[in-house]
């Protein structure tokens, strides 16, 4: 999970004129509310199924967002190991524009970005070549 200046929690509570890299007290405080409903969700409503062990660390991006890398060892019987299993978690496709438009929009406002390398040197993770 990585931060996102763009969650409403962040944007709401900016003063006029002030951008999330001003107020990294704010940025840090949503990221932390949003990994402890994350975790709620994982252990105590068990949205994977029960959890035998975990463990997750805290980063910083070079940007300086915080993001979380969390590794989950489900329980006998309940452990992920098929893909058609895996596609009931996961998936890489694009929401139907048509069908879904606001979540058409949010995937693409938030999940994704345009081309980098040689296309486009002035995207964010080109930073610094």
């Amino acid at each position: 999970m990585t931060c996102n200046t763009e969650w409403m929690e962040i944007q709401e509570n900016l003063y006029p004129g002030q951008l999330p890299q001003d107020r990294l007290d704010l940025v840090t405080r949503v990221f932390r509310a949003k990994l402890q409903d994350l975790k709620d969700q994982i252990f105590n409503k068990r949205i994977f199924g029960p959890v035998a062990a975990h463990v997750f660390v805290v980063e910083f991006q070079k940007g300086g967002l915080p993001h979380i890398h969390l590794l989950l060892i489900l329980e006998q019987g309940h452990k992920i190991i098929s893909a058609d299993q895996y596609d009931k978690f996961i998936t890489a496709e694009l929401p139907d524009k048509e069908d879904y438009p606001l979540l058409y929009e949010l995937v693409v406002k938030h999940m994704m970005h345009g081309p980098c390398g040689n296309y486009c040197t002035t995207s964010p993770c080109m930073k610094d070549g």
